[in-house]
C-alpha cells in the first residue's frame, strides 16, 4: 500500500454528505474554511464546528494528520451517519468488552459491541439468522494487533490427568461408595504439578504456534484496520516488535499458501479453501449478481487488506470503495459487467508475476478455478485441479468494503501499510513511497526561494548533501556527492526520469551552494534539451551537446588542462586536498554527462580522459555525473572502480538492475512510476525512493481544496486499458506544468542568477576554451611572440590542451603553401590574407589567378605587382622572372610573393623549376596534388567542412576531419602538430588603400 495518489500526495477526504475532495497536505483546518465554503457553496462551512467520527475539530488541526487523514468523512456539527467514516462501525465497539462478529453470509463481518453475557445473548438472538456468529472478549484496539501464542502439545495432556479422577467418581457412583471419590481428589492433587510442569516446559523450550486474538473472517480484517488506523506509535511499534519476536526464523506463514499471496506482519497469512482458487492468478465468482459480488468483495477486500493494489476493469460498476484503496503492490484487477469477459490481453506486469483476476458473472478464457454461489449460504468452489468442495458463503457488503478502505487509506497515510511481497530492502515498489514529489517538497520548502532568501541558503550552507526525492519514510533521501561520490552513476530506460533526476540534482546544487563554491559542466547527447532551463544557472561554466561537432572533444582537451590547473593550484598553497583551501579559491567542478553512452561510441578517445578524472577526482574536487540508458559495455571496470555512487531508474532486465546496483530491483519498477528509483552507495543497503519533479507545481501553488477526480472516468471519456502496469480510471496523473506558470525549475534560475548579481558573483571561467569564432579578424589575435614576428600572419589557431588562442603563421623558409579546399570554402581569402601581411612587411606580391577579380582587393594597394591569367604564357612567365629578381641574397631572404589562384590551370605554364627560383609561392588547389606540385610545396593549409571522408581525400588530419563549418575553418599542418584554426578576413583600410596591421603587443 501507498498513500493514495495524487500529483501532489493531497489528502482525499469526504465532506458529507458524499462529496469527495482533495486537501493540500500540511494546511491548517481554519486556512480550509473560506476556500471550502466557495467551493461547494455552503456559506454556513466558513463558520461552523467540524467533526470527524463525532470527535468535534478544531482550527488548528492539520490535514494529513490524525483524524484528517486520507478516508476521512468531514461533517458539519453533528457526526456523520453511523457507518460513513472510518472507525466509525468499530468506534464504539471499541471501547466494549465484547464483541459479536458474523462470520459467514453475504454480510459477514458486521461487528456489534456489547457490555456483557446478557447482551450477547440478545445480540446473538438478532443476528443469528444471517450466518454463523462469533464471540470474542475483547481489551481494545491494540489487542487486535496482537499476537497471542500458544503452546504445542508437550508432555501429560489435561485429558489424560483427570482420567483418573474421572474413573475413581464414576466407580464410586456404580458401586455407590463414596470412599472411592476420595481417590479422585488423590488424583487431582498429583497431576496438579505436572500439568504446571508441562505448561512451563512448553512454553521455554517449545517452539510456539501463532494464533491470532483477531476475530474470525472478514471481521478480523476490519478490526486490523481500525487498530492501525486509530492506534498509538508506541502500540504499532510494539505489536511489530511482538510479531518478530514471536515468529520463528524461517518459518512459512500458512500451507498451502499460493507464493503470490501479499501479507501484513500484523495480519495472519490468508488460508483456506478460498486461497487454493488463486494459484492460477484468475478466479471467477458465479451465480446470482448481488451474492456473487459480495464473495467478490470479500475476497478482494482480504487481499487489498494484505497490501495488494486493486484496480477495477472498463463497464465495472459496484466497486466504487476502491477508489480509497492505496496503491502499489502486487495488483488485483476485477471485472465486473457486460464488457468485462477476459482479462486484458498478454501478461499482467507484477513483481514476480503476483497478480488476480478477479471475474465476476462470467468465466475468462483459460480460467479453471471457479466459485459458484448456490444460494445464500453455501458456495461451491471448483480448484484449478478440477477438486470441488462446497463451503460456507462468505461475503460482504459495499458499506462494509468502503468502511474499510477509507480505514486502510488512512492507515497508509500514517506509514502502517503492507509491505510489497519480496521482503527485502530496496523494494522500489513499496508501499510508503509517494506518486510525485515536488522539487520544493524535497527541498522542506513551501515555495522556490527568491533572490535574498536563496542568498541565505549559500551563506548557510554547511556539506554538500542534496535531497533527491522522499523515501519510504516520508523523509528526503539525500546524495552528498563529496562523502558518498566523488562520482556518479545513473541509469535507466526511456522514459524513466533521468533528465527529471539531473534536473533535481543541478537544481539541489544550486540551492545549496552559490557560484563561488561551485561550478557546472553540462554534457548532454540528447540534443540540448534534456537539461531544461538548468542551462541558464550562474553555476554552469560550459555546455556540450551533440548538435555542435568537435565541441565535445574540445572539451575532452578542457578537462584534462583544468585537472593540470588544480593540480598547480594544490601544489602552490601545499594541500593535499581541494577541501583544504580557504573558501573561494577553487569551486568544485561537477560534470553531468546526459547519455554518456552516445557520448563513448562518439568520441571513445573521451574515456582515457574520464579515467584519470574519476581517479583524481575527489582530491582535486571534480565530480563526474554518468547517465545512460544501459551502462553495460560503456562503463568500464576501471571508471566504475571509482563511482561508488549509483541510482539505478526503471530497467528491463534484472541484468541491467544487477550490472548497476548488484540488485535486481530496479527491474521490478512499474512503468506507471516514472522517477522511481533505487540509490545505492557503495555496500550499503538499496534505497528506494521516488525522486523531485522539477516541474511539479510547488505546494503554494496548489489550491487549499480542489474537488477530487470522478470516480470511473467522466461520461465520454476513454478509460485506460484496466491491465497491470496501466493506472487505473480513478487514479490521476501527475500535474503537467502551465504554460502560463513557470515551473520550479524556471523560478529556482532566476532567483540564482538574481542572487548571483546582488553578491557580485561572475560566472566561472570554462574550463575549455570556446570554439573559434566564424569570423576571426587581426584584433582577434593574442599577443605576439618573438616566433610569430618571423614569418607571414595567416589565421587564428586554437590550443585547447593548454586553453590558449596562438598566431598560425606561415614561414617561407620551411617550404613554400598549399592551401587545398572545396570551392567557397576559403582559398583565395587564405591568399589575400598572407599578401597583405606580406605587403605590410615590404614584401613584392604578383598574383596569378584565372579570374583576376578574386584577387582585386590587392590591386590598389602599394606594393602589390598586379594579377595575370594562367594562359597568358608570356605574362606567366613575366612575373616568374619578376620574382626571380626580387631575391636580394646579399640583404636578406627572399622578400617575393607569387599567389597562384587554382594550381591546376597553371599547369602548362609554370615549370617545376620556378619553385626552386628562390620567390615563396603560395598555391591554391581543390585536392591534394595541388596541381601535379605536392612534392614542390612544404606547409598545407587543409580547408575543412562537415564531410570527415571528404577532408581526410583533401588530406586534413583524422583528428580534425570534419570540423569546419564556417569558411576559412582550417588544419594548419606546418610540421609540427596539427592545428585547428580560423582564416583572417582581409581588412583594407578604407582611406589609404594600405593592409591594416596586426597587433604586435608583446606577450607578457
Amino acid at each position: 500500500m501507498t498513500r493514495p495518489p495524487s500529483s501532489d500526495a493531497a489528502v482525499r477526504v469526504t465532506l458529507h454528505p458524499g462529496e469527495d475532495l482533495l486537501l493540500r497536505p500540511g494546511a491548517r483546518l481554519a486556512d480550509l474554511r473560506a476556500p471550502l465554503a466557495s467551493l461547494v457553496r455552503r456559506p454556513e462551512l466558513r463558520y461552523a464546528t467540524f467533526a470527524v467520527d463525532g470527535e468535534p475539530l478544531t482550527d488548528d488541526q492539520m490535514v494529513g494528520e490524525r483524524p484528517l487523514l486520507p478516508g476521512a468523512v468531514l461533517g458539519v456539527r453533528r457526526p456523520p451517519r453511523r457507518g460513513a467514516g472510518p472507525g466509525s462501525g468499530l468506534r464504539s465497539a471499541a471501547v466494549r468488552p465484547w464483541l459479536v462478529a458474523r462470520v459467514t453470509g453475504p454480510d459477514a463481518g458486521i461487528v456489534v459491541g456489547v457490555s456483557g453475557p446478557p447482551a450477547v445473548l440478545r445480540a446473538w438472538v438478532r443476528m443469528r439468522r444471517g450466518g454463523r456468529l462469533a464471540v470474542r472478549r475483547t481489551r481494545g484496539p491494540a489487542a487486535w494487533l496482537a499476537t497471542r501464542t500458544t503452546p504445542p502439545h508437550n508432555g501429560l495432556h489435561w485429558s489424560l490427568a483427570l482420567l483418573p479422577a474421572a474413573a475413581s467418581l464414576s466407580l464410586a457412583a456404580a458401586l455407590r461408595q463414596p470412599l472411592l471419590a476420595v481417590f479422585a481428589l488423590v488424583g487431582l492433587v498429583v497431576a496438579l504439578p505436572q500439568l504446571r510442569a508441562a505448561r512451563q516446559r512448553a512454553t521455554t523450550d517449545g517452539a510456539p504456534r501463532e494464533r491470532s486474538e483477531e476475530l474470525p473472517g472478514p471481521a478480523r480484517l476490519l478490526a486490523f484496520a481500525h487498530a492501525a488506523h486509530h492506534v498509538s506509535p508506541g502500540a504499532w511499534a510494539a505489536a511489530l516488535a511482538a510479531r518478530a519476536t514471536a515468529r520463528a526464523p524461517g518459518t512459512q506463514d500458512a500451507p498451502g499458501t499460493p507464493p503470490a499471496t501479499p501479507a501484513h506482519p500484523l495480519l495472519p497469512p490468508a488460508d483456506g479453501p478460498w486461497e487454493r482458487l488463486l494459484h492460477d492468478g484468475v478466479v471467477a465468482v458465479l451465480g446470482p449478481r448481488e451474492l456473487a459480488r459480495s464473495v467478490a468483495r470479500a475476497l478482494v477486500a482480504g487481499r487489498a487488506a494484505r497490501g495488494a493494489e486493486v484496480r477495477v476493469g472498463p463497464g465495472t460498476h459496484g466497486w466504487s470503495w476502491a477508489r480509497w484503496l492505496p496503491r502499489g503492490g502486487p495488483p488485483v484487477l476485477v471485472l465486473d459487467g457486460d464488457g468485462a469477459a477476459a482479462p486484458p490481453p498478454g501478461p499482467l506486469a507484477g513483481p514476480g508475476g503476483d497478480h488476480l483476476v478477479v471475474s465476476v458473472g462470467t468465466v475468462p478464457p483459460g480460467c479453471r478455478a471457479v466459485a459458484h454461489v448456490l444460494d445464500s449460504r453455501r458456495v461451491r468452489i471448483t480448484g484449478p485441479d478440477g477438486t470441488a468442495r462446497t463451503v460456507p458463503l462468505v461475503g460482504v457488503t459495499t458499506e462494509w468494503a468502503e468502511h474499510l478502505a477509507r480505514l486502510l487509506a488512512g492507515a497508509a497515510r500514517l506509514g502502517r501499510a503492507a509491505p510489497v511481497p519480496g521482503g527485502r530492502a530496496g523494494n522500489p515498489e513499496d508501499a510508503l513511497l509517494p506518486a510525485v514529489v515536488p522539487l520544493t517538497r524535497a527541498h522542506g520548502l513551501a515555495q522556490v526561494p527568491g533572490p535574498r532568501e536563496l542568498a541565505t541558503l549559500w551563506g548557510s550552507a554547511d556539506g554538500w548533501a542534496v535531497p533527491l526525492g522522499t523515501g519510504t519514510d516520508g523523509a528526503p533521501v539525500h546524495l552528498d556527492l563529496v562523502r558518498d561520490g566523488p562520482h556518479l552513476l545513473v541509469a535507466g530506460t526511456t522514459g524513466s526520469g533521468k533528465s527529471e533526476l539531473l534536473q533535481a540534482l543541478v537544481l539541489g546544487l544550486a540551492l545549496t551552494r552559490s557560484p563561488a563554491d561551485l561550478a557546472l559542466v553540462l554534457v548532454d547527447f540528447k540534443g540540448g534539451a534534456s537539461l531544461g532551463a538548468c542551462q541558464g544557472l550562474p553555476h554552469v561554466v560550459g555546455q556540450v551537446t551533440d548538435l555542435e561537432p568537435g565541441l565535445a572533444a574540445r572539451a575532452l582537451s578542457g578537462l584534462r588542462a583544468e585537472l593540470r590547473r588544480r593540480e598547480r593550484v594544490l601544489q602552490a598553497h601545499g594541500v593535499p586536498d581541494v577541501a583544504a583551501l580557504p573558501p573561494g579559491v577553487l569551486p568544485r567542478l561537477v560534470v553531468v554527462i546526459d547519455e554518456f553512452r552516445a557520448l563513448a561510441d562518439d568520441l571513445p578517445e573521451f574515456l582515457p580522459a574520464l579515467l584519470r578524472v574519476a581517479a583524481q577526482g575527489r582530491s582535486l574536487g571534480v565530480h563526474l555525473v554518468l547517465a545512460t540508458q544501459r551502462p553495460g559495455g560503456a562503463v568500464g571496470p576501471d571508471l566504475r572502480a571509482n563511482v561508488s555512487a549509483r541510482i539505478a531508474l526503471r530497467v528491463t532486465d534484472p541484468l541491467e538492475s544487477r550490472d548497476v546496483l548488484d540488485d535486481p530491483a530496479a527491474a521490478r519498477i512499474p512503468v506507471t512510476a516514472p522517477g522511481r528509483a533505487v540509490l545505492r552507495l557503495g555496500s550499503a543497503p538499496p534505497v528506494p525512493l521516488q525522486c523531485a519533479y522539477v516541474t511539479a507545481p510547488t505546494e503554494a501553488e496548489l489550491p487549499l481544496v480542489r474537488r477530487a477526480p470522478a470516480w470511473p472516468a467522466a461520461p465520454g471519456s476513454t478509460p485506460d486499458q484496466p491491465s497491470i502496469g496501466r493506472p487505473s480510471p480513478e487514479r490521476p496523473e501527475p500535474a503537467r506544468p502551465d504554460a502560463a506558470r513557470p515551473d520550479a525549475a524556471a523560478l529556482v534560475v532566476d532567483a540564482a542568477r538574481r542572487a548571483a548579481h546582488e553578491l557580485g558573483h561572475v560566472p566561472g571561467t570554462p574550463p575549455w576554451l570556446p570554439q573559434l569564432p566564424r569570423r576571426a579578424t587581426v584584433s582577434d589575435l593574442p599577443p605576439a611572440t618573438r616566433r610569430d614576428r618571423t614569418g607571414l600572419v595567416l589565421a587564428l589557431g586554437d590550443d585547447p590542451d593548454r586553453q590558449r588562442r596562438t598566431t598560425v603563421t606561415w614561414k617561407p623558409g620551411d617550404g613554400h603553401l598549399a592551401v587545398v579546399g572545396r570551392a567557397r570554402s576559403g582559398r583565395t581569402t587564405a591568399l589575400v590574407t598572407l599578401a597583405i601581411d606580406a605587403l605590410r612587411q615590404g614584401w613584392t606580391v604578383r598574383g596569378i589567378a584565372r579570374d583576376p577579380r578574386s584577387l582585386a582587393p590587392l590591386e590598389q594597394l602599394p606594393g602589390y605587382g598586379g594579377t595575370v591569367r594562367p594562359d597568358d604564357a608570356g605574362a606567366v612567365a613575366g612575373v616568374l622572372a619578376a620574382a626571380a629578381v626580387g631575391t636580394d641574397t646579399d640583404t636578406g631572404p627572399n622578400r617575393a610573393l607569387v599567389l597562384v589562384d587554382a594550381a591546376d590551370d597553371v599547369r602548362g605554364t609554370l615549370p617545376p623549376a620556378a619553385l626552386r627560383s628562390g620567390a615563396a609561392f603560395a598555391l591554391t588547389a581543390d585536392s591534394p596534388s595541388v596541381g601535379g606540385l605536392a612534392a614542390r610545396v612544404g606547409p598545407r593549409l587543409v580547408l575543412l567542412g562537415t564531410d570527415r571522408a571528404a577532408d581526410v581525400v583533401l588530406g586534413a588530419p583524422v583528428a580534425l576531419a570534419g570540423s569546419g563549418g564556417p569558411p576559412g575553418r582550417a588544419a594548419w599542418c606546418g610540421g609540427g602538430e596539427p592545428v585547428l584554426c580560423q582564416v583572417l578576413e582581409p581588412q583594407i583600410s578604407p582611406r589609404s588603400r594600405s593592409p591594416t596591421s596586426p597587433p604586435r603587443r608583446r606577450a607578457s
